[in-house]
This record gives structure tokens, sequence and C-alpha cells, in this order.
């Protein structure tokens, strides 16, 4: 087994071992022989750490699949008025129809889903290296346990969510089931948090209505959504004998 999956089985702590006594982590504001307070001195442990960590969060993995569970799951009346189920795919939107034409497999109405890119929220990003304290309630031990980390990272993803009809009356259906999906946020669950918030940002027809005699004739809507959310920092856990050791959770992978 690898160093990295190691770290994710919990059976090694990836050099996060302090020497911080007892009494260092709990007076904070007294400073160390070093000239240090023992808040410098986790705060600075925890900054090398972090940056120092060699695996990563599945974050953008976990919100894209509840995005995809979200609008992949849609129905609409057909023309004999029954309920039918909107068949769906994550993927590059043009080449996957372009791909469905040339076998002739498509169906529609179809929807492919993407991501299409992501930036940092500057309006939420913290402007110093804060360390963020909190207690955790360990069901094993039947206590509180100190956890201490960076704030977490804030960021903005965009995603295209094209609906594909041959029928402006199934086109309009979808529209109002996404539309009232966004009253006025889409709330996302994931593994790492229940309330990621995804909102409509635009909308862009790009039919083809005008087409050959011979060719299918193609409406297609794409809405463009943005999904607001933190990417957590690593967390650590102070013990009861004041070593530092890495809180190892289900949204880190090697």
């Amino acid at each position: 087994m690898g160093y990295k999956e190691e770290v994710y089985n919990g059976n090694s702590w990836a050099d996060i071992l302090d020497d911080l006594t007892e009494t260092q982590v709990a007076a904070s504001s007294t400073l160390t022989s070093n000239g240090r307070s023992a808040q410098e001195i986790m705060r600075s442990y925890i900054l090398e750490a972090s940056k120092a960590n060699q695996v990563s969060p599945r974050v953008y993995r976990d919100v894209l699949r509840s995005v995809i569970a979200s609008f992949g799951n849609l129905y609409y009346l057909d023309g004999d008025g029954k309920t039918k189920r909107v068949l769906s795919d994550h993927a590059n939107a043009e080449r996957t129809i372009g791909k469905k034409f040339k076998e002739n497999t498509i169906v529609l109405p179809f929807i492919t889903i993407g991501q299409t890119g992501s930036e940092s929220d500057s309006n939420k990003q913290r402007y110093d290296n804060i360390l963020i304290q909190s207690r955790v309630w360990d069901e094993d031990k039947q206590r509180a346990e100190r956890v201490i980390k960076l704030a977490d990272v804030p960021v903005k993803v965009t995603y295209a969510i094209n609906v594909w009809t041959k029928y402006m009356a199934d086109m309009d259906q979808l529209t109002e089931s996404i539309r009232l999906k966004f009253n006025p946020g889409v709330a996302l669950k994931t593994g790492f948090s229940d309330s990621v918030k995804c909102f409509l940002t635009s909308e862009d027809d790009t039919s083809t209505l005008n087409v050959a005699d011979k060719e299918e004739r193609l409406i297609r809507k794409k809405f463009i959504a943005q999904a607001e959310f933190f990417i957590p920092s690593p967390s650590f856990k102070v013990t009861s004998t004041g070593k530092i050791e890495k809180v190892v959770n289900e949204i880190w992978v090697s």
C-alpha cells in the first residue's frame, strides 16, 4: 500500500505529529520558550501541513454528481398524455448529440449536463490564514475533541444544462420544470455539505429551426447554472496528549 493510500485509510498521519503540550494548547496566549504563543505555533504548523498535503478533496465531483441528480431526473407529458422521463448524459453537448445523430440513436427530449468553468469567490475569501477551531463529538471515545483547520476556500463553479427537444411543447414543459427548481436556487446535497447553493444565471436559445426536409428539427436551450460552495481545508484534531493528528474523512482521496 502506497503512502497516499495509508493516509486515506487512516493508517498514517502524513507528517502531522507535533510536540505541543496540553499547557501550550490550552493557554494559547502564553509565550513558549521560543517566544511564540501556542496559537502561533499551531497556526504555523497547520499552514505548513495543509500546503504540504498530498491528497485532494473530491468536492468538485460530489457537486457535479448532485447537479446531474437534480437536472438529469426530469419528466414531461408526451402527445398521448403519458409521463415520460427525459434521458440525460454527462458529456460534451455538441459531441454527444452529433454522435447520436450519426448513429441514429437520438431519442428526444434529451439533456446534457457538464461543468464549464470555475473561479475563486473573492467576496467570501479570507485575507489571512485564520485558524478555525471547533469541537467534534467522538462517539467511540464518548467525548468532544478539539478540531482546528485553516479557513475553507470559497469557489463558484459553472455548469451548462442543455435541453434538446423536437417539439416546442416539450421544451416549454422542461423549461418550466427547470425554472421551478431555481426558486430562487437549488440546494444541492453532497458528501461534505447539505447547503450547497446553485443559481440560474442565464438562458440561451440556440435552436436550429430552419432545416432541410430530410433533416431532424432540433430545438435547443442552454441553461447556465452556478454553484457556490467552500472547498474544505484539511482538518486536524488536538489529542489529549497535546499532539496534532490529521482528520481523514470521506471527501479526501489519494
